[in-house]
């Protein structure tokens, strides 16, 4: 009996100091669109660099090496997590429940595709860095935009915040981008 409570005792020591900490990147902001918005679309998943396809957290070194974060994950694989992010943050700026991912949840093609290649998504000491690419297919015309931008940080501990603060920039100018450009008032037709 003393072997077993001694034996417990150490495996709660042991997993007590190893706490591992997990995140999401979260969005709590709504961009609302101006316009009536009708149309259906479709997001197909966001392609991530190979160094974000696993769960750990990258922060690149120097120029040339990436290592991970120790005892610190994302909750969920990126590429999913962030492509669901992006649905709910349309479905929410537009008002409609006609976002999903494609082609998974749509029987019908959508009047709209948006596929979103992330190139760079990193921390080094100073900033998170986010290159994207997004190529938005609409009903009236095709368009393709590129994405930049660094935030600040001050530690390792900002990092996740400095992630989220990037990607919700780069959701902000996707609605308004969908607004702007592919999707239009359709014109009556001339007879």
């Amino acid at each position: 009996m003393k072997k077993i409570i001694f034996f417990i005792f150490l495996l709660a020591i042991f997993t007590g100091c190893s706490t591992k900490q997990s995140f999401i990147l979260n969005n709590n902001n709504i961009y609302k669109s101006s316009k009536n918005f009708t149309y259906s679309v479709g997001i197909k998943n966001i392609e991530l660099p190979q160094y974000l396809l696993s769960k750990k957290i990258p922060f690149l070194k120097n120029k040339n090496q990436i290592i991970y974060l120790k005892n610190k994950t994302w909750a969920t694989y990126l590429d999913e997590h962030l492509t669901n992010r992006v649905v709910s943050t349309l479905q929410s700026s537009f008002n409609t429940p006609k976002v999903y991912k494609y082609p998974y949840n749509v029987t019908n093609k959508p009047d709209i595709i948006i596929q979103i290649i992330i190139n760079k998504f990193i921390a080094d000491k100073k900033m998170v860095i986010l290159e994207a690419t997004s190529q938005i297919n609409g009903i009236y015309g095709n368009k393709n935009s590129l994405f930049s931008i660094k935030v600040p940080i001050d530690s390792n501990n900002d990092i996740v915040t400095g992630m989220n603060k990037a990607f919700t920039a780069y959701e902000k100018r996707l609605v308004k981008s969908i607004n702007k450009g592919v999707v239009k008032t359709p014109q009556p037709t001339k007879r």
